[in-house]
């Protein structure tokens, strides 16, 4: 049975594998990683990374399988020599080396669901030092300043 959340990670048009591959597969590393971030992104605002998390294994053999895809493709316009065009062997360079630091950024880490936790909080959260250059030209308004603290019995000092 494919899980729902894999099925959404590696859903592929079937263009992908059928006519003219050379133009379409230009398009292949930017869809895992865009399913990634829409799936990652859903899974660490809704807290549940134990869903995808268990498709783990999936994603990877799916991903790995996907590369191995792509290094035929290459193969085969190699020995084609004229057809596809020249340019597609560079494209399909380009995205595998897209679709293998992706692999990389995940699977040497992501062993138990607290790796993925921290993975996902990394990949989306913001660094420290854009939140220093926000905050050093976004200074709080001087009303923030003037205003009373309150203890926490809501008693004003």
């Amino acid at each position: 049975m494919v899980r729902p959340v894999l099925r959404e990670l590696t859903h592929l048009h079937r263009e992908f594998f059928f006519r003219e591959p050379w133009f379409l597969y230009r398009r292949a590393g930017q869809h895992w990683k865009r399913a990634w971030q829409d799936v990652a992104r859903r899974s660490l605002e809704t807290g549940s990374g134990d869903e995808l998390h268990t498709a783990r294994g999936d994603y990877r053999a799916a991903l790995l399988a996907h590369l191995k895809i792509l290094d035929g493709l290459h193969v085969l316009a190699i020995q084609l020599n004229d057809f596809p065009p020249p340019e597609f062997g560079d494209d399909l360079a380009a995205v595998r080396g897209e679709l293998q630091s992706h692999y990389d950024s995940l699977f040497p880490r992501w062993q138990t669901l607290d790796d993925l936790e921290a993975i996902l909080l990394e990949q989306f959260s913001v660094p420290n030092e854009r939140l220093t250059a926000l905050a050093a030209t976004h200074a709080p308004r001087q009303s923030w300043y003037d205003e009373p603290d309150e203890t926490p019995s809501g008693e004003v000092p």
